[in-house]
């Protein structure tokens, strides 16, 4: 993707311990990032979040109600990665399953190259629109909920990829073609465990080999989603069915099993996780990948002047 403008992103904390704000500030300014820092009630991070204010992502601290309040900001902003800083490093290792599912990373302060490996694979507004992000969430969930009703979906923040390794063994594509992007929605998955949860979901629909059922549930998926895409989009006025006649090769090499686009192309990649329905620690996931050779046009949506936060004393720029 060229990258004609430098885009700040902007990240916001409610890390309540003012001292390591000074290292947050060295680590964010080295990448690019301006730092914003909620001084009010965590308990209305709502007024904070409901604005629109394009936001690259979230950072908490495990102090206080910090467990109430990721889960609040995972359902406020659920297209944001949360990231949690914990004051000693072997807190980290007493998070539940579940707790830690609600971050897209784990990190202390003196950690400077995990936060910023962190940094460098989940800041994604550079290259996507945030409502990008959301309506790709809310409409692919959609789908799997149709699709597969019994099953319990988990969708951590998207990741921007550069790799070519295919996940699983079946790859599904679809062309995506606008006046400002054009590529393909790719699903991909692990066929023998999709397999296996399905069969314990007990709906009849899901009878039958893998081969009889796997391949026509991605099959479908990728057509959901795909029409979720252009539903959601069009209306929204992101974009037209038109676009430059271009065309690039695609590579996929089965032994070393990767798949390459041709370029260095950022790859918006979503994984969707699901838990097995009897409660088991099983789980499986399904890869959900959006490759496109994309302009990112600030205007489309107008973001909330946070000035006014700041004068309101609700947040801080450090």
């Amino acid at each position: 993707m060229p990258d004609n403008t430098q885009i700040k992103s902007k990240v916001l904390t409610f890390d309540t311990d003012i001292t390591v704000l000074p290292k947050l500030r060295a680590i964010f300014d080295a990448n690019n990032l301006t730092g914003m820092r909620s001084v009010g009630d965590p308990a209305i991070a709502s007024i904070i979040l409901e604005k629109n204010i394009h936001l690259g992502a979230l950072f908490v601290n495990n102090q206080g109600d910090w467990l109430n309040l990721s889960r609040e900001l995972k359902k406020l902003r659920p297209e944001l990665p949360l990231f949690l800083r914990v004051e000693e490093k072997k807190d980290e290792k007493k998070l539940s399953f579940d707790d830690a599912l609600l971050f897209d990373g784990v990190f202390h302060i003196s950690e400077e190259e995990r936060i910023v490996k962190y940094l460098k694979t989940h800041i994604f507004i550079r290259d996507y629109p945030v409502e990008m992000i959301r309506h790709i969430q809310e409409f692919s969930l959609n789908a799997f909920k149709y699709m597969i009703p019994e099953a319990s979906v988990h969708c951590p923040a998207p990741l921007v990829i550069r790799d070519k390794v295919i996940y699983g063994e079946i790859t599904s594509l679809i062309p995506i073609t606008t006046n400002w992007c054009r590529g393909y929605l790719m699903l991909q998955t692990n066929m023998k465990e999709l397999h296996s949860l399905l069969k314990r979901t007990q709906n009849p629909a899901f009878n039958g080999t893998i081969e009889e059922v796997i391949p026509p549930v991605i099959a479908e998926l990728t057509n959901l989603m795909w029409g979720g895409f252009k539903t959601v989009f069009l209306k929204e006025g992101f974009l037209e069915e038109t676009g430059p006649d271009i065309q690039v090769p695609i590579l996929i090499n089965h032994q070393k099993k990767n798949i390459s686009f041709g370029g260095d192309i950022p790859q918006l990649c979503f994984g969707y996780i699901f838990k097995d329905p009897l409660g088991l620690n099983n789980q499986t996931k399904i890869v959900q990948k959006f490759i496109f050779n994309l302009n990112w046009n600030p205007d489309l949506v107008k973001e909330y002047d946070f000035k006014s936060l700041v004068e309101q004393g609700s947040i801080e720029l450090f």
